[in-house]
């Protein structure tokens, strides 16, 4: 029998439900269990800077508690990896960015394009492709103009728009393999692929990064604490997630 993994899907919104997750049920293996939380406080999605600042307090309590409840990896379900690093110094199993993963697998077709939701977002996943060496790779970010929270009602005009633009950042701006720039986008990627006719990768991040976390989990990995150190207790108000990492460093239950 297989080994089982147990993979938790941080989703660093509040909007619970705003998206139907079957498509991510259905791609992963039998031997690996996947569970949901969504924030408490925070943005209702990450569309900015600013709703990357307002969700990183919940990612690390998030990752926190998925430590505690006993899960072997944690998957941050966004595209800007919001907390990332925090996340994986607040904890040692391993904390996998959808940003980070597909971005990754995506540069071995060569150069790539991210098709996302709205233009705005450019100037983040440059800045996303620069932190991961991977500047050069990117050939463009193109918008779909749907934003977050419509993916699901607008599901059908939301995949044409993402054919369109995935074609042309096919046929315009050389992109050998296409990323979706939001995990709403989950269950696209047929439609897309079928689309544009050739064998071409077209990434759907959270399949993707929660298979990578399973498979990280099955080779035994854990975050690197030579890299991300576990931060040193210190005082800070109002977030629950610095007292329960205070808690957990000093040996005290929680509260």
């Amino acid at each position: 029998m297989p080994i089982s993994t147990h993979v938790r899907i941080v989703t660093p919104i509040i909007s619970a439900g705003f998206r139907d997750d079957n498509p991510l049920l259905a791609a992963m293996p039998d031997n690996c269990r996947v569970s949901s939380v969504f924030l408490e406080n925070g943005p209702g999605s990450v569309e900015s800077a600013v709703d990357e600042a307002l969700a990183a307090p919940g990612v690390i309590d998030a990752a926190l508690q998925a430590e505690r409840d006993g899960a072997d990896a944690v998957v941050i379900d966004c595209m800007l990896d919001p907390g990332l690093d925090a996340a994986r110094e607040a904890v040692s199993i391993p904390v996998i960015g959808c940003g980070e993963a597909s971005m990754t697998a995506a540069v071995k077709a060569g150069a790539f394009s991210v098709v996302t939701v709205l233009d705005r977002q450019a100037r983040a996943f440059q800045e996303l492709a620069r932190r991961y060496g991977l500047s050069d790779h990117l050939c463009s970010v193109r918008g779909i103009g749907v934003p977050v929270l419509a993916l699901e009602s607008a599901r059908e005009s939301s995949i044409t728009a993402t054919i369109v633009e995935a074609k042309a950042a096919v046929q315009e701006d050389g992109a050998a393999a296409i990323v979706f720039g939001c995990t709403g986008m989950l269950g696209f990627a047929p439609p897309v692929a079928n689309a544009l006719g050739r064998t071409l990768p077209v990434i759907d991040p959270l399949p993707h990064a929660t298979l990578k976390a399973h498979e990280a989990v099955l080779a035994g990995e854990h975050t690197d604490k030579a890299i991300y150190p576990s931060p040193e207790p210190k005082r800070v108000a109002g977030f629950s997630s610095w007292r329960a990492l205070d808690a957990m460093m000093r040996g005290e239950p929680l509260e």
